[in-house]
């Protein structure tokens, strides 16, 4: 019997990747969608085939068809819909960041555990291929130990998004800017690849443009394996996608993080692959939630791997409010395991 899947909002996300990667998981069924906005979810279920579109999140949880729920609402929502849908007996994924603050992290992860359903985060970049290479590379030490490592991700704010009603440029709602919005992917792979960090100092600003939302975020990471990280992300640049990591013997080269093109370079030798990702990059994550959830194994991925990004996110925009360097400390994230 196939597995039964309800989204919680109707956004871009839903509609140009999650939809369509669980229509083509070949063990799941897409059953039904809920919106605030008044017929959003009817149309959505009109247009994916699905049977039920809900105005109410209380209808979509009560429906007994949905065994799994796709959280794909703003930011600030994610926790609230996440206990919602726990407290229900749904397992969730649900799009990053996991929540506004590590509290609302901790909140969510325990909801899914006092109901025994799955949680995991959407970031969905841990299943590209170049990223499971680089990590193979450097669980085998092909670069020696990591030293450094470099990402830089921003562009040039299209004023067409200063719209008032852009939540994300609302830092009370988005929880941040750029860093939050899509840099919360490459801090999230950095502890993939590299473990969980120790330390953070950050500068967080608006330098130029007329939003509420920082457009200037530049981090130094010390993680616990000693590896330095500069991250750096805003609005006021033309695009960049950059990703090095440096160690003693070699280096990664990942730059565009999501082009194919993966390098690396040791002993004055390089070897550079193409690995491209999957056409709609939500695919494998979708596939693996619901393969985790029918095993009974769960998610490759689960909640707790999915807050580390937030206790560097938190740790940033504290340093930057209080000009200190913040140590990521165990009682600061609880008792989640790298």
């Amino acid at each position: 019997m196939p597995l039964g899947w309800g989204i919680i909002g109707c956004g871009d996300i839903t509609e140009k990747r999650a939809a369509p990667a669980i229509l083509a998981e070949s063990g799941s069924e897409l059953i039904a969608f809920q919106s605030r906005t008044p017929g959003r979810a009817a149309a959505f279920a009109e247009r994916f085939g699905a049977t039920r579109g809900y105005h109410q999140r209380s209808d979509l949880l009560a429906d007994t068809a949905v065994d799994l729920v796709y959280v794909a609402t703003e930011h600030h929502r994610h926790c609230e819909d996440t206990v919602a849908a726990a407290e229900a007996g749904k397992h969730v994924l649900v799009e990053k960041p996991m929540a506004l603050d590590l509290e609302s992290c901790r909140r969510m992860q325990a909801a899914c555990r006092a109901n025994g359903v799955w949680l995991a985060v959407a970031y969905y970049r841990r299943f590209y291929p170049k990223a499971a290479q680089m990590k193979k590379w450097l669980d085998a030490g092909a670069i020696g130990e990591p030293v450094t490592a470099s990402i830089h991700l921003s562009s040039r704010l299209n004023p067409g998004r200063r719209r008032p009603d852009n939540w994300r440029l609302d830092a009370s709602r988005s929880g941040g800017g750029s860093l939050a919005d899509a840099g919360i992917h490459r801090i999230d792979l950095i502890c993939h690849l590299l473990g969980r960090a120790d330390r953070v100092a950050a500068f967080v600003e608006c330098q130029e443009m007329p939003i509420e939302a920082p457009d200037a975020e530049t981090l130094l990471i010390r993680m616990r394996n000693g590896c330095h990280v500069v991250s750096r992300h805003g609005f006021r640049t033309r695009s960049e996608d950059e990703f090095t990591i440096v160690g003693t013997e070699g280096t990664l080269i990942a730059t565009p993080m999501d082009g194919p093109g993966l390098r690396l370079i040791r002993d004055g030798e390089a070897e550079t692959l193409s690995l491209p990702r999957a056409e709609n990059v939500h695919a494998p994550l979708i596939a693996d939630f619901a393969a985790g959830v029918r095993s009974g194994r769960g998610p490759t991925y689960d909640g707790e791997a999915g807050a580390l990004a937030n206790e560097i996110l938190e740790a940033a925009y504290e340093s930057a409010r209080t000009g200190r360097v913040i140590a990521v400390t165990e009682a600061l994230i609880g008792d989640a395991e790298s």
